[in-house]
């Protein structure tokens, strides 16, 4: 591998780890807009058997809208939401085309409220430069009891 390689990668896998960022304190803060512009404009945001699979920008802006108001409503008063994403393991395909796992632990008021895994596929829109989700699947592995987030299926 050629330094110009390694250092292309490099930048690839630190833009790669900005849109996980990016996407983690957008859905935290509950700025649902911002979390749908981490896709591209079809991307796929599949939430399986917790929220079936939405498929482009403004059918993801609109569940998000929707979970938002239903954890409001869970909620006693208004509470933090924290996402915790953990051993981020990204596979480059080519310089713009990535795979991308972790692991993620969802904290409210309460504590741990769910966890699970996420499997993503992502690119670098050539518009802006900007890594964007192609699509993630989101599996949730176990929830707590009382989970604001998760209902018992």
């Amino acid at each position: 591998m050629t330094r110009e390689m390694e250092r292309t990668e490099l930048i690839a896998r630190e833009g790669i780890r900005d849109l996980l960022g990016r996407y983690t304190w957008a859905g935290d803060t509950g700025r649902t807009a911002e979390v749908a512009e981490c896709f591209t404009t079809d991307g796929v945001l599949d939430l399986g058997e917790h929220g079936g699979v939405l498929e482009g920008r403004a059918a993801i802006a609109a569940e998000l809208e929707a979970v938002v108001a239903r954890a409001a409503e869970a909620a006693e008063a208004p509470s933090p939401v924290n996402h915790h994403v953990t051993s981020i393991f990204i596979t480059m395909a080519d310089p713009t085309t990535a795979t991308v796992r972790s692991y993620f632990a969802v904290h409210t008021d309460h504590g741990l409220d769910h966890w699970g895994r996420y499997r993503d596929e992502v690119v670098m829109d050539p518009t802006d430069g900007h890594w964007r989700f192609a699509r993630r699947t989101v599996r949730v592995t176990g929830a707590a009891p009382g989970s604001r987030f998760v209902t018992a299926s």
